[in-house]
């Protein structure tokens, strides 16, 4: 799953007036065009892009050139760290000095293999999800660098819950709670659910 977590009936909801001020594509007015727009933005990016090298991924500026690739033809600030607060995430002063202990920390994880490949990938997106750098595509974003992390350690990607059938909302919360029990210091919902 490398696209974003939308909910059902969310597609003709008019994007505010906020939401709309970086966006490049002037037709997007509803948030199913704006998912649309970005879904075949980050599969034009998976498509043009090789997954790196473990040490390549785990650096700061090959985060963001991730991030932008993702988005740019959506988002004007596209591998930008977002610059205000919000209800999650490190303060805006802190997140690169927040990634660039995470990849630091990601690099040590897998020269002294500290944890079994998945486990390590799955903390590497958790953090990255928590520390929240972007204005928008956080966890999309996220789950796309732990794919590339999991091949890196010679695992295949995450599957992210595919294997349920269920409703995307469905699939949204139990992402989201495996997420709350991380935060908690419990890993394995997490991993249990990237896995299924």
């Amino acid at each position: 799953m490398t696209g974003r977590l939308v909910p059902a009936g969310d597609g003709q909801t008019a994007l505010s007036a906020d939401d709309s001020a970086e966006l490049i594509p002037t037709y997007i007015s509803t948030r199913g065009e704006l998912f649309d727009a970005e879904q075949r933005n980050i599969a034009d990016a998976l498509l043009r892009r090789r997954p790196p090298a473990t040490e390549q991924l785990l650096d700061d500026k090959y985060l963001r050139d991730l991030h932008r690739a993702m988005f740019r033809q959506v988002w004007r600030w596209a591998g930008r760290y977002r610059q205000r607060e919000t209800n999650i995430g490190v303060d805006p002063h802190q997140i690169a000095i927040s990634v660039r202990a995470l990849t630091g920390d990601a690099r040590t994880w897998v020269e002294d293999r500290t944890y079994p490949p998945d486990e390590l990938a799955i903390r590497f997106h958790h953090r990255l999800v928590a520390i929240h750098p972007f204005p928008n595509g956080n966890g999309r974003h996220g789950r796309i660098a732990a794919d590339y992390l999991a091949r890196g350690l010679g695992q295949e990607p995450f599957s992210w819950g595919a294997g349920h059938r269920v409703t995307t909302d469905v699939l949204r919360a139990a992402y989201l709670d495996a997420l709350h029990h991380a935060d908690r210091g419990d890993i394995k919902p997490l991993v249990s659910f990237a896995r299924s």
